[in-house]
């Protein structure tokens, strides 16, 4: 997912085990697709592991985001020009390789034959704002609901600012307002449409951009009560990471059992989010103190973290679809475990090639423009 590893230049270790677990998380998710399993348990394991995944990029993207932006609005010259300046650099981060994959994904799609009608919502992020037109490159979904978010929140805390004699608060009131909204939306949704499959759920509520912008708002209030209460925060960082694991185990494993989308409507379209997102926040504070380790795990995880907006633009779309193709229209005999292991080496080999060679030096440029 597109987001940085560092808080005013510093790399925060815990934040980069939080983004390595949700790319492993994510691409796991992706297995069962891969060598065609039917397996109950897998796929279910692929569902939840696949949807947290996404979420705690979601939620560490808004803590990181949300610091920079509570500063820029905590200034006196909080203007528009500051806000151009953090737009610019959130786009060299993102955009990049977003059009790079959108095009190779294209070339792929035109090959297969796969549906291109709405091919020009993607260059800017419209394919599912409001309702879903995916037809391929189906990870883009939540790169829309992140570039959104860059793009509205600082305008919006722009305007507010405005008007707001206690920037501390009105902060916080404003990211609470939005996301009271964002429930207010999905509950509109809800009364409005008859939801009632897990498919229908997913291409219409999930993956929906004004339905799910509060994920990454959520992370603006870790950010907000580690500017403000830190030393608190950091007291009880062990407590919240223990009522996130239960959290957590009630939620993707008890709830499961017996709760289900025909008998919890409510519950799936509005407020299944929402305790995700507080599953998130909870966990946030333990990692956002944990600041460094210097053994080879702790560099193998660093750079896991580093490729890992590679990794997520790549491995489904491009490298799963085109290696299945290849394994069907060839007819070779291969096993899962083989495969899988192929499957993990080619993603890990041209995730960092991408890395290396595109992503890294336009980032380079990107911060010497800013120096």
């Amino acid at each position: 997912m597109s987001i940085i590893g560092e808080i005013k230049d510093k790399r925060i270790f815990g934040l980069d085990v939080i983004r390595a677990s949700a790319i492993i998380f994510v691409f796991f998710s992706h297995i069962h697709y891969l060598i065609g399993s039917n397996n109950k348990l897998l796929i279910s394991l692929s569902g939840i592991f696949g949807y947290f995944g996404v979420e705690l990029f979601f939620g560490l993207s808004g803590f990181l985001i949300g610091s920079i932006l509570i500063n820029l609005y905590l200034e006196e010259k909080f203007n528009l020009k500051k806000i151009i300046s953090f737009l610019k650099r959130r786009w060299l981060r993102t955009l990049p390789n977003y059009y790079l994959v959108l095009f190779l994904n294209i070339m792929i799609a035109l090959y297969f034959e796969f549906n291109l009608d709405n091919w020009f919502k993607y260059l800017f992020f419209f394919q599912n704002f409001y309702d879903y037109s995916i037809t391929f490159f189906t990870e883009s979904w939540s790169l829309s609901i992140e570039e959104y978010t860059y793009l509205l929140a600082p305008v919006f805390l722009f305007t507010i600012h405005k008007f707001s004699n206690n920037r501390k608060w009105s902060f916080l009131v404003s990211i609470l307002f939005v996301i009271i909204l964002i429930h207010f939306f999905r509950y509109l949704n809800y009364v409005n449409t008859n939801i009632n499959d897990l498919f229908v759920w997913n291409e219409n509520v999930k993956a929906v951009v004004i339905y799910r912008l509060d994920a990454i708002l959520f992370g603006f209030l870790v950010a907000w009560f580690i500017k403000f209460y830190k030393n608190k925060i950091e007291k009880i960082k062990v407590e919240l990471l223990i009522i996130s694991i239960g959290l957590f185990f009630i939620q993707f494993f008890l709830l499961n059992q017996n709760v289900t989308i025909q008998n919890s409507g409510l519950y799936f379209n509005i407020f299944y989010f929402t305790l995700t997102s507080i599953i998130v926040i909870f966990l946030l504070p333990f990692f956002v103190f944990w600041n460094t380790s210097l053994n080879l795990l702790g560099k193998s995880i660093t750079w896991i973290s580093k490729i890992s907006y590679s990794i997520y633009l790549l491995h489904y779309s491009i490298i799963s679809v085109v290696l299945k193709f290849f394994i069907l229209n060839t007819k070779l005999i291969i096993s899962d475990t083989i495969l899988i292991v192929s499957y993990t080496i080619l993603t890990t080999f041209f995730s960092f090639l991408m890395y290396q060679f595109f992503e890294k030096p336009i980032l380079n440029w990107r911060d010497k423009i800013r120096k």
